[in-house]
């Protein structure tokens, strides 16, 4: 099996480092998650795996970085590694040394461990690496606990600090590109450390959305267990066709624990299984930001926003016939300036739409206190029966049950309907 003990940063802020590559194969990048760690600024945070093949040749795969992987300055996907090569990535090098060399490559810089063996007097390299890992072991011991022995006592119970599950090691990297001579339409989903981003570009209806939330351990936990049995891991790396005067094309690249795989389809019918894994994650991303309305046009969102805003303007002026129709109307407000969030010319009746909201939204809290009154009254005379409609108007005036103010008037009508029927 190809010796990994030959491979040596020669370039970039690492100059120096030595690289061990196991045999489950290592991960290199920005994050603290991987296997390797590099400063390098211009690394993405999962930028590229190396791993042995069964037949004992080393390999080097990209994983859908920004800035690409590169061997002897040619762009790769993944290839085979010969001694002499060298690994670009953003500005580090990786020379791969050829075996029974007698030293590092040139510009690396020896920091006084006996990694290798030159002599044959000294012990074996593989006791220089025992000494590396050693000296690393001890300077990380050393990082993690001075600022803890040099960091104030605190008196009273010490919460503890709980580490974050393998399960939630998901990268995800995803674009779809949809072009032709009229529209360019681009769809971007990332997620990584909890942090899941998507960006929007459409240059015919001139949208362009960006979107970030943190998504709890939990969902991500349960994302693993679904793209886990998507069957994406066993689909080959492209599938390409061809169609006149048009580029649809889906990129997709997940990481999963050790495993990793890219996958990108241009100008054909998707595999059954990347088609399943993309509508998991476009799914996913709609859900958690809310952009279930970036499939319609700008036309047919500007329709469906003004027939929710007339719908809205109908229930304010009728919000003397039934209590719940303020409460109705600015849920309907709501949903025109939601049809609007990717729509950057916004339609005329707009500001009057934004007028409403503050408008009605105001009206209701109003109402919402002059009728707690009413009920907190009845309620101090112990007049029971009138308590209780006055408390049922509020849970009118306030139907939704997720509502802070839905929550205490039903407390309060659940209390008061006990004691009539006590007195009963």
């Amino acid at each position: 099996m190809t010796q990994a003990n030959h491979l040596f940063v020669s370039a970039g802020p690492d100059r120096g480092k030595q690289i061990t590559v196991t045999p489950e194969g290592i991960r290199i990048g920005r994050s603290s998650k991987n296997d390797v760690v590099l400063v390098d600024p211009r690394l993405s945070r999962h930028h590229c795996r190396l791993f042995f093949r069964p037949d004992g040749n080393l390999c080097v795969a990209d994983l859908g970085s920004v800035n690409k992987t590169y061997v002897n300055d040619i762009e790769v996907q993944e290839t085979v590694l010969n001694p002499g090569d060298i690994i670009s990535l953003g500005e580090t090098k990786i020379s791969f040394v050829p075996e029974g060399s007698a030293g590092k490559p040139a510009g690396v810089i020896d920091l006084g461990l006996q990694t290798t063996s030159v002599r044959p007097a000294r012990a074996p390299r593989r006791t220089g690496v025992l000494i590396l890992v050693a000296v690393l072991v001890t300077a990380g011991a050393v990082a993690i606990w001075i600022p803890k022995l040099l960091a104030p006592r605190r008196s009273g119970p010490i919460t503890p600090t709980i580490a974050r599950p393998q399960a939630v090691d998901l990268s995800v990297s995803y674009e779809k590109v949809m072009a032709s001579s009229d529209n360019i339409f681009r769809y971007s989903l990332t997620l990584e450390d909890l942090t899941l981003k998507i960006e929007i570009d459409d240059l015919e209806n001139n949208r362009h959305v960006i979107e970030r939330a943190t998504v709890s351990a939990d969902l991500v936990k349960n994302l693993v267990r679904t793209l886990g049995g998507s069957g994406f891991f066993l689909l080959s790396e492209e599938y390409i066709g061809v169609q006149p005067d048009v580029v649809h094309q889906w990129d997709l690249s997940l990481t999963m624990g050790r495993n990793t795989h890219r996958t990108r389809v241009l100008n054909r019918a998707e595999p059954d299984a990347f088609k399943h894994t993309r509508e998991i994650l476009e799914a996913f991303g709609k859900n958690e930001l809310g952009l279930w309305a970036i499939q319609f046009s700008a036309e047919k969102l500007q329709e469906m926003a003004q027939e929710a805003y007339l719908q809205g303007k109908n229930l304010s002026d009728e919000r003397e016939v039934k209590y719940g129709n303020l409460a109705a109307a600015i849920t309907s407000f709501k949903e025109a300036e939601w049809y609007l969030q990717t729509v950057e010319v916004k339609p005329d009746f707009y500001i009057s739409l934004r007028g409403l909201v503050t408008e009605c939204t105001e009206a209701l809290e109003k109402r919402y206190n002059d009728q707690q009154f009413l009920a907190d009254k009845a309620i101090y005379l112990k007049d029971w029966e009138r308590a209780a409609s006055e408390l049922r108007i509020l849970c009118e005036m306030i139907p939704e049950r997720e509502d802070e103010r839905n929550q205490q008037a039903r407390k309060k009508l659940l209390d008061v309907e006990a004691r009539i029927q006590a007195l009963k």
